[in-house]
């Protein structure tokens, strides 16, 4: 991945690093202070346009919004370069030595599946811009005309750009999914003794929660989706949104881990029919050999192949431990906490 990598990083990754290398900064708050001023910069000049005596429920919600498009960009690097290829590195102790070339063109592939993120770009703005147009009566109750209103021009261009920004969280979520399900696919090694209690499969985890967590953020936009149906129109769209962000921050951890939880008991179950035939195979020739001395050898091979299958029968394969799980619940919880509130606020 180290040759193409910048050929294959998605366009937010692309147009940040074009400050980071030249910003005498650190990555974080050069990308916060040129490509996450973006939203902060569209938001003013809307405002500009509106007057600032706005609703204080909208200003605080398009707020929210704005930070979820301008940490978004950092998320994004963040998975590009650094989550994405450390779990590949770390995957590789988990896979045969035959199976890493194989893994490495897989992770390659998936990489520039996420860079291609035009086709999903587009429905996703369309989706975003057509509920946005579907609410004029909600830009009406802030001082917008209409359609051709320069404030209203230029809140769909804020809508456009956020919408660009998390339709590459779309494709991240998607990313992670499909790449684990199909490094599942290799005949992955499962380790006993692995230092992290799960045979080596919190890898999987900690790619899955991590892009679970960043997805998280999205929650940022929730409040401006429910302030436009309290007071707009547009609801079905709105709902079906938010429906499809709730089924991402769902299923971009709980898919990838329940699927290497069951290729990872079938690779366990056959290891262990394996064993327990060399049991039996060691108990018949124990019975049937009359040899002292090599009554004694078989003995303590029968006892030590017991001892391996013991504790490779103990090993938990499901992906998930208490860091990871923590984790979990903080990403769960903003977005819960958003719902809960627009369903229980009066």
């Amino acid at each position: 991945m180290d040759g193409d990598e910048t050929a294959a990083d998605v366009w937010v990754t692309r147009l940040s690093r074009v400050f980071v290398e030249r910003s005498p900064f650190g990555e974080l708050p050069t990308i916060l202070l040129t490509v996450g001023l973006v939203p902060f910069l569209l938001t003013a000049v809307f405002l500009a346009f509106t007057g600032p005596d706005v609703r204080r429920v909208f200003l605080g919600s398009q707020l929210l919004a704005a930070s979820l498009a301008a940490v978004g960009p950092v998320l994004i690097w963040k998975y590009d370069t650094v989550v994405f290829p450390a779990f590949v590195e770390r995957a590789t102790e988990v896979t045969p030595h035959d199976d890493n070339r194989r893994l490495r063109d897989i992770a390659a592939r998936y990489q520039r599946f996420f860079a291609d993120v035009g086709a999903t770009t587009a429905i996703w703005t369309a989706l975003i811009l057509i509920a946005i147009v579907l609410n004029r009566g909600y830009f009406q109750s802030l001082g917008v005309g209409g359609y051709t209103d320069p404030g209203f021009v230029v809140y769909l261009l804020f809508a456009a750009w956020g919408a660009a920004i998390t339709a590459v969280g779309i494709q991240m979520a998607v990313t992670t999914t499909l790449c684990i399900r199909e490094i599942g696919g290799l005949d992955f090694t499962i380790d006993p003794l692995h230092p992290d209690g799960l045979g080596g499969l919190s890898t999987i985890g900690y790619f899955a929660i991590r892009t679970t967590t960043m997805l998280s953020v999205g929650a940022l936009g929730l409040p401006l989706a429910f302030d436009l149906v309290r007071v707009g129109g547009g609801s079905a769209i709105i709902y079906g949104l938010v429906a499809v962000y709730i089924a991402l921050i769902v299923g971009s951890f709980a898919f990838p881990t329940v699927y290497i939880n069951r290729r990872a008991n079938e690779i366990k179950r056959d290891h262990l029919n394996r064993k327990r035939e060399r049991i039996h195979d060691l108990r018949a020739r124990l019975l049937a050999d009359d040899d002292l001395e090599e009554v004694e050898t078989l003995q303590l091979k029968l006892d030590e192949l017991r001892t391996e299958y013991d504790t490779y029968d103990s090993v938990s394969l499901y992906p998930m431990s208490l860091s990871i799980a923590s984790r979990l619940a903080s990403s769960v919880f903003l977005p819960l906490f958003f719902l809960l509130f627009e369903t229980y606020a009066i």
